[in-house]
């Protein structure tokens, strides 16, 4: 049956931490190569897929003809693949035709903002600033085409909010929290949502094979071609690690943007 499912998250969620470790049990291999999953589908924002599914150069498009055009893209991979895709994004989510499902990851946004930073080496209230900006598009440039066409991620809070809001397809949402505690039970626990059958062997094999620090330490060899800056793509990924980090206001700014879904999702009480 061939169709769509949806990786999702806002960024610096725990996304490629998942597509490894989904990677592994569908490969059965018990060594990942982190360059090495664009056989397991594409990223959404890719230009060069975009540019062979609509036989057109997104290059002599405008942004709102990209976002258009989207759509139709989508369609034609999923005509043209027999089997389901998996596939990677960090848009805000759409009554996309041809999707079977999709995981949704979502993360304390206090732990967000840490690793944006990082990730797109910028300050911290830069990465706060770019979380509360409501109908941010990102991957854009004045001066060069870039491999990612831009992206639709709006705020953190209207990201978690599309992917919450009733579809035409099962959304199953997992917390990177709930991954770093037990990778081997979120693991197993989505396999069927995504059309697999459940091997708790394999299960094991993935989750040792995907451990942050064997990640880490492949990414210091290797290098990793998802990162955008200068600092490693693969942090710490500690949970709380804001808690030391982040400063009274930073915590106060963050919880003003997003503290209804923080509360929504149990990241702040309900009576805070």
């Amino acid at each position: 049956m061939s169709g769509i499912y949806w990786l999702a998250s806002y960024p610096k969620s725990g996304n490629t931490w998942l597509r490894l470790l989904l990677q592994s049990y569908r490969r059965g291999k018990a060594v990942v190569d982190i360059n090495d999953m664009a056989e397991d589908g594409w990223s959404i924002n890719s230009r060069t897929q975009f540019d062979e599914q609509i036989g057109l150069a997104a290059s002599d498009l405008t942004d709102a003809e990209i976002l258009a055009w989207w759509p139709s893209a989508l369609k034609k991979w999923a005509q043209d693949h027999a089997e389901p895709a998996y596939l990677k994004t960090h848009a805000m989510c759409g009554p996309w035709e041809f999707t079977l499902g999709a995981v949704y990851l979502v993360r304390d946004p206090r732990d967000v903002a840490l690793s944006l930073a990082r990730h797109i080496d910028r300050s911290i209230d830069a990465a706060i600033e770019m979380m509360g900006t409501r109908n941010k598009l990102m991957s854009r440039s004045r001066y060069r085409l870039q491999p990612r066409l831009l992206e639709s991620w709006g705020s953190w809070s209207q990201n978690v909010e599309s992917w919450l809001a009733p579809m035409p397809f099962p959304v199953h949402v997992v917390s990177y929290e709930s991954m770093r505690a037990d990778p081997a039970a979120v693991l197993s626990g989505l396999l069927p949502v995504l059309g697999f059958p459940v091997d708790p062997a394999a299960v094991n094999v993935a989750v040792s094979a995907t451990t942050l620090e064997t990640l880490r330490a492949q990414e210091a060899e290797k290098g990793f071609v998802e990162a955008v800056g200068p600092n490693r793509f693969f942090g710490e990924g500690r949970v709380q690690g804001w808690r030391d980090r982040l400063t009274p206001a930073q915590v106060a700014q963050i919880e003003a943007d997003h503290g209804p879904m923080m509360r929504r999702l149990g990241y702040l009480p309900a009576d805070h």
